[in-house]
């Protein structure tokens, strides 16, 4: 293992119709993640995008949790889809449930240190404080976008707007304890 870089970059950033929609809870853009020398996904093109608010979600998630293909924080730290939040009454957490595509990497706490494994392999340990920083300015850019867009219209039905609610009490519970 071996001290070395990692990229969390949001390259793009919109709603799914590409246009400020209001009725359009979760953030979509096209990302790049490097985790040592290798490359997880880059993608810039207009038809790859991936569901960056689910993808905020998982990463907060996973500044207290380890990630881990026994243990995961959410089926894919970078998802295609975030279709529906799903919640249980007496849960804090929601799951964000997508297709099934996406892609993983295996993220492990280690007293002070973070490491982190490809699904191909590469692995890296580095300084817990370097993670947090990288999730937490990804997760920046990503709320962002609803600051500069139109206040969202909830969903009428009340268990999607709860749903909606809880995440983002759980978005700005975990970024909170990490500022």
């Amino acid at each position: 293992m071996t001290e070395k870089n990692l990229e969390i970059v949001l390259l793009t950033s919109h709603w799914i119709k590409f246009e400020d929609d209001d009725e359009d809870l979760c953030s979509h853009g096209q990302v790049r993640v490097k985790i040592g020398q290798e490359i997880i996904v880059n993608e810039g093109k207009k038809e790859n995008f991936w569901t960056t608010s689910a993808m905020a979600v998982h990463l907060l998630r996973t500044l207290k949790n380890n990630h881990k293909p026994e243990n995961m924080v959410g089926e894919h730290l970078i998802p295609c889809c975030g279709h529906h939040i799903d919640h249980l009454k007496e849960e804090e957490n929601v799951h964000i449930q997508g297709c099934m595509t996406g892609h993983n990497f295996w993220v492990e706490h280690d007293i002070d240190k973070v490491i982190l494994t490809t699904v191909s392999g590469t692995k890296i340990k580095l300084p817990f404080d370097t993670y947090k920083n990288e999730v937490l300015r990804f997760v920046d850019e990503v709320e962002n976008l609803y600051r500069t867009s139109k206040p969202k219209k909830l969903p009428q039905d009340e268990y999607d707007r709860r749903g909606y609610e809880l995440m983002w009490k759980e978005w700005e519970n975990r970024k909170q304890e990490f500022e």
